[in-house]
């Protein structure tokens, strides 16, 4: 029936797959197989007509557990990233997320390199949209890093993962990735990488220069916090001064920190108590005195 249909008009195609997918269902241990081939091929109409989600749904529904017919393990990681793939297009955030668990049980057995980086592109791209930055661009670096032949894509994907790098929150582990990141030979290049290189010397950053780096960040990396005024650079980047002063000063006064920030003592002294809560630095607060002393 399948391969009948692409001799039909696209329309009276998928028409008739429904009809076919509505009555093999039925009996989906006797015919599976043909629902599993039913479903690829709707699913290659719907993508042709630029409906995402629902040719993602369609590949989300394929049991090839429920199938007589056996499948490699190749051929269910591609459909299962695939998947993934199509709910990015269609902003299912929280679909995509529940879609890569399937293909991450298979990734390990996988070992077709390209079809592992589309897996790892799609895993950066959901920690990048869920603000997991350091998780994203340990991710984007690990692809950049994996011998892809197409070296603007290269520069692409890195120019991502040090995007992400410069967003995540302060401390050790930032530090170690934005330093992998600087060392590439390729991030030279960048149009960002001067505000990495800057946080990887440890020098302090003043808000105006922070305009052209924003001007290159997608819209989600603009994002504002719940105070409704400070976006997700902004934080990131105060939070690297504060990691920098740690290494620059014994202690400092909350009413000096916050001038430096450009935020008021309370602020200053939230953020690094956050950051001391979260092993992030290593500190002591005098509340009484307004004092944060570094260790």
């Amino acid at each position: 029936m399948s391969e009948s249909a692409s001799e039909l008009s696209q329309d009276v195609r998928q028409t008739a797959l429904n009809h076919l997918l509505s009555k093999v269902q039925q009996r989906t241990s006797t015919f599976e197989s043909a629902i599993i081939e039913t479903r690829q091929a709707l699913a290659r109409i719907l993508i042709s007509d630029e409906k995402w989600e629902e040719a993602a749904r369609q590949l989300q529904g394929i049991r090839f557990e429920q199938s007589q017919r056996s499948y490699n393990t190749k051929q269910m990681f591609e459909v299962y990233v695939k998947t993934v793939e199509l709910f990015l297009q269609a902003d299912q955030l929280e679909q995509a997320a529940q879609a890569q668990g399937r293909a991450a049980a298979l990734v390990a057995y996988v070992t077709d390199i390209e079809l592992v980086n589309r897996y790892r592109l799609v895993q950066a791209r959901i920690n990048d949209l869920s603000q997991k930055y350091i998780d994203a661009a340990a991710a984007y670096h690990t692809i950049s890093q994996s011998g892809l032949k197409d070296a603007t894509k290269q520069s692409e994907i890195l120019e991502r993962a040090v995007k992400c790098a410069v967003l995540a929150s302060a401390g050790p582990q930032k530090m170690r990735v934005m330093t992998g990141l600087q060392r590439e030979k390729m991030a030279s290049s960048l149009r960002c990488f001067g505000l990495l290189e800057k946080m990887v010397l440890k020098r302090l950053i003043k808000p105006d220069e922070l305009q052209q780096f924003s001007e290159q960040l997608e819209d989600h990396q603009r994002s504002l916090l719940t105070d409704g005024k400070t976006t997700m650079l902004d934080h990131a980047v105060r939070e690297h001064n504060i990691f920098v002063l740690s290494s620059l000063y014994t202690n400092i006064k909350f009413e000096n920190l916050g001038r430096t920030l450009g935020v008021d003592a309370e602020d200053a002294e939230l953020m690094c108590a956050r950051m001391i809560a979260e092993n992030r630095m290593k500190g002591r607060i005098d509340q009484i005195d307004g004092v944060i002393t570094f260790e």
